[in-house]
């Protein structure tokens, strides 16, 4: 995506880069100012983005961001860098008080989107993977806790286990990039300090997976954020083995929801508490 035509205009920020927002810490350290702001508009939401859509009969609310001196092409370039061109174009907008902005306006917008009524503010914090999901993959763990040789409880981890990594595709596919490429997405997670700090805390000692494919070895270490990370992925891709190693499989499914919800909790909290300050 190129830069927006003015690169010295502030920038409107209605979504994921609000602070408190999964984008925010991007910019943050290039972030001078920020005060609250409306637009003409309204919103819709496409796979969980939100999309601006041009009008004069609503308004919606944002935080306008002026970036330091000198460090206005920088900040936009890493605005770009979540490769937003898919769904969104660069326009000039006015805010609140005449003042001109640059703003992420939707592009297609009736392609897959879908209305987000009586809504004039945008918070990731109310998407059902970080909030409904948890809470359901929650009380999964609390009603499935003990093996039963009729695989019910197993089935169950494994299901929650699966939404929880849909919630983990979400996460990364709105904080690293917004194009296809998942696998490499999620593998960032492991870049991030929290998810290092919240590893060590919430893991201890090792353990090891195989994959059933080609029988590599995963080994999930504390002081190891990227083999953990890709651990814990091949956890997610292996099938139920029957038999004898069925307990194993239900101890490993097990240790690895309970660690891994944990540590996204971890991550969320982290995100929503990266503000302007």
């Amino acid at each position: 995506m190129k830069l927006p035509d003015k690169t010295g205009l502030p920038f409107f920020a209605y979504g994921l880069f609000k602070p408190s927002q999964l984008c925010f810490f991007r910019i943050k350290d290039l972030v001078d100012s920020t005060c609250a702001a409306e637009v003409d508009g309204f919103l819709k939401e496409r796979d969980g983005i939100p999309l601006l859509i041009r009008s004069s009969h609503s308004r919606i609310k944002g935080i306008l961001m002026r970036f330091r001196d000198g460090c206005e092409i920088e900040a936009y370039k890493r605005i770009i860098g979540i490769e937003p061109d898919e769904v969104y174009r660069w326009e000039e907008v006015i805010v609140s008080d005449n003042v001109y902005a640059n703003a992420l306006v939707g592009r297609r917008q009736e392609r897959g989107s879908s209305d987000l009524e009586h809504v004039e503010e945008w918070d990731a914090r109310t998407d059902p993977f970080f909030k409904d999901a948890i809470e359901e993959i929650e009380a999964i763990l609390k009603n499935n806790s003990q093996f039963q040789w009729d695989y019910k409880p197993l089935f169950r981890l494994q299901m929650a286990y699966t939404l929880l990594w849909s919630g983990l595709e979400r996460y990364a596919g709105l904080r690293y990039h917004l194009g296809r490429n998942v696998n490499e997405k999620v593998f960032q997670i492991a870049k991030e300090e929290q998810f290092a700090q919240s590893l060590r805390k919430h893991v201890e000692g090792t353990r090891v997976v195989y994959s059933t494919v080609d029988l590599r070895k995963y080994t999930l270490d504390p002081n190891d954020p990227d083999e953990s990370i890709r651990y814990y992925y091949q956890v997610r891709s292996n099938v139920v083995h029957r038999g004898k190693a069925v307990t194993r499989d239900f101890d490993i499914v097990k240790s690895s929801l309970q660690e891994l919800l944990t540590i996204f909790k971890d991550l969320l909290n982290d995100a929503w508490n990266t503000d302007g300050r």
